[in-house]
C-alpha cells in the first residue's frame, strides 16, 4: 500500500483511513460514532426502520432450517412515540429500559418492543391502566382464550408483564435485575427528549449493571458495546 493511502489494522484486518474500526473486543466503532452524531429520537426512528429488515432475515433463516411455519408470522410494528405519548399524557411514572434505552444512548442494537420499569404504587398502576387499557393490552404469546383483564387488580397480583397492544409490544417490569425496584432504577436514570417529550431513560452505567446481573448469553455483546459507548462519552462529555 502506498504511503498516501493510510490504513488501520485491527484484529488482523487492514482498513483504509488510519482510524480504529473495531475495538479490541470486536465492536464496530464506526457504527457507534455515526449513531452518536444523531439525536436520541433520530436513533429510535432509525431502529424502527430497521425492524422489518431484521425480521425478514430472521424469517428467512427459520424457513431455511425448516422450522414450524407458524413461527413465521410478521411482527407487529412498534409505535414507540405513540406508546410513550400515552404514558406521558397519563403522567405514568416509569423509566425506559432495555433495547430502546440502549439505542437512545447510541447502540447499534435493533429491537421491536418497548421496555419500561414502572412504579408499583396504586395511583401509578391506575395511570398505567388508563394509558394502555384502551389499546387492547393482552399477554403476548398467550392462548387467545386465556382469561386476562388488564386492570389494577391484575397488575397488583403480578410484577412483570409482556404485552401486545394496538401500538406494538411493551414489557412492564416491576423491578430490574441488578438494580431493584422502580425507585432504585429511577436513581440511575437521566432525562432525555424523545419525540419532543421528556422521558426518563436508564443510564449507561445502569444498563451495564443490569445486563451484568442478568448474566444471559445475549447480553454479553450488549455489555461490550455499552462499555465502548461509555468510553466515548467519557472522552467527549
Amino acid at each position: 500500500m502506498s504511503s498516501d493511502s493510510p490504513s488501520a489494522k485491527t484484529n488482523g484486518i487492514e482498513f483504509f483511513g488510519g482510524y480504529q474500526v473495531y475495538s479490541d473486543s470486536g465492536i464496530d466503532l464506526t457504527l457507534l460514532r455515526e449513531n452518536l452524531k444523531r439525536s436520541p429520537s433520530q436513533r429510535l426512528h432509525r431502529n424502527l426502520r430497521m425492524v422489518p429488515l431484521v425480521a425478514g432475515l430472521s424469517k428467512a433463516g427459520r424457513q431455511s432450517r425448516g422450522l414450524d411455519q407458524q413461527q413465521d408470522q410478521e411482527p407487529d410494528m412498534l409505535d414507540a412515540a405513540g406508546l410513550l405519548r400515552r404514558l406521558n399524557e397519563q403522567q405514568v411514572e416509569y423509566v425506559l429500559v432495555g433495547g430502546l434505552a440502549m439505542i437512545a444512548h447510541g447502540s447499534a442494537y435493533t429491537t421491536s418492543d418497548l421496555d419500561i420499569c414502572y412504579r408499583r404504587s396504586p395511583t401509578n398502576i391506575g395511570k398505567l391502566v388508563a394509558a394502555l387499557g384502551t389499546i387492547h393490552a393482552y399477554l403476548r404469546g398467550a392462548p387467545a382464550n386465556l382469561p386476562f383483564r388488564f386492570d389494577p387488580p391484575t397488575i397488583q397480583a403480578g410484577l412483570n408483564f409482556t404485552l401486545k397492544t394496538d401500538l406494538g409490544d411493551i414489557d412492564l417490569l416491576g423491578e430490574i435485575t441488578g438494580l431493584g425496584s422502580y425507585e432504585q432504577t429511577l436513581a440511575q436514570s437521566e432525562e432525555q427528549s424523545l419525540f419532543e417529550m421528556p422521558v426518563r431513560i436508564l443510564s449507561l452505567d445502569g444498563l451495564i449493571a443490569a445486563k451484568k446481573a442478568a448474566g444471559r448469553l445475549k447480553d454479553q455483546l450488549h455489555i461490550l458495546e455499552l462499555e465502548e459507548l461509555k468510553k466515548m462519552r467519557d472522552a467527549n462529555p
